[in-house]
């Protein structure tokens, strides 16, 4: 059974302490340029709205969005891989009973948590 996050930290190093600090950041820039790329994607279906009122929309196609978004993506891309590193970190200190690093280590390290 995953230990809750409350009772983890009465007892966490400074080290896990600043890891799991470290892991909530990285996850609110993650949904920062997630949310970027899906409005840029969105742009292609209903327009932005320039600030007369006129709807343009930037992107027409999906290679639009693709060109459009390169920045995000690529910063998501490096989002997520600072993730994985930490998720393999919180396991090297011991922390994979905790329920964040069991809901999400396989879907960033891509391979199941060692036991």
């Amino acid at each position: 059974m995953p230990t809750t996050i409350e009772d983890f930290m009465k007892t966490a190093t400074e080290e896990q302490k600043n890891l799991l600090f470290s892991l909530a950041e990285t996850a609110e820039e993650e949904k920062k340029y997630v949310n970027e790329v899906n409005r840029i994607y969105k742009s292609m279906k209903s327009g932005v709205h320039s600030s007369d009122g006129i709807s343009v929309t930037p992107c027409e196609t999906e290679d639009d969005a693709m060109i459009i978004s390169i920045g995000p993506r690529q910063e998501l891309k490096r989002v997520r891989e600072q993730m994985k590193k930490y998720l393999e970190e919180a396991v090297g200190l011991g922390m994979g009973h905790l329920g964040i690093v069991q809901r999400n280590y396989e879907h960033y390290v891509g391979k199941p948590l060692p036991k």
